[in-house]
């Protein structure tokens, strides 16, 4: 399942996540995979969003249920353990972030964002971090969807598509804000910057 993730194959993911599920139905890996591809895929104009948007919230509610009994290598230390359940864990809230964003419940996406980013916060998903200011944005939060907005903006590169994204939202929120937008290349002033966000 990871190799399809890997090379952005949703429908093999898709497929091979479902006939996983039907060997082990508490699977949280599959549970988060199949759950994923639906959050991501269904578009606002499919006939059945509803339904899919449903089944991605009822798998990765079910995936949070199991976490706990997820099976690991012998020898694995809890350290790892507990940081492999976190990573799960972030990818749940994620998922349930993204269907309640997609059906404009802002308020409900930032929750599961925020839990998404605090589960796994060695390592927060910059795409999670995105989407909470983004939800903050359409909440009129643009204070503290700006303090996102730079952290997405520290966390991903200028050159990708994220990066871009990032950099288009904080230029937007800055504005707004009343800022100024700052030259390719620079920090925005340290006062609109998440205290504590990792400079990578």
């Amino acid at each position: 399942m990871r190799a399809y993730q890997s090379a952005n194959n949703a429908d093999k993911m898709m497929d091979m996540g479902r006939k996983v599920l039907k060997l082990d139905p508490d699977m949280p890996e599959a549970l988060e995979g199949v759950a994923q591809v639906l959050a991501e895929r269904t578009r606002d104009t499919d006939l059945d969003k509803d339904q899919r948007w449903d089944e991605s919230t009822k798998l990765a509610q079910h995936a949070l249920e199991t976490i706990n009994d997820v099976a690991v290598p012998a020898g694995t230390t809890q350290d790892k353990v507990d940081a492999y359940k976190g990573f799960l864990r972030s990818n749940a809230y994620y998922v349930l972030g993204t269907v309640n964003y997609n059906r404009e419940k802002f308020a409900d996406a930032e929750t599961n964002f925020r839990k998404s980013i605090e589960a796994y916060p060695q390592q927060p998903d910059p795409l999670a971090v995105l989407r909470l200011a983004l939800s903050l944005d359409k909440q009129n939060k643009y204070p503290e969807a700006l303090k996102f907005a730079n952290q997405a903006v520290d966390l991903t590169q200028d050159s990708t598509t994220l990066g871009h994204l990032a950099r288009n939202e904080r230029d937007r929120l800055i504005q707004l804000t009343g800022g100024t937008v700052p030259p390719p290349g620079t920090k925005p002033p340290a006062s609109a910057q998440n205290p504590g966000t990792p400079n990578k």
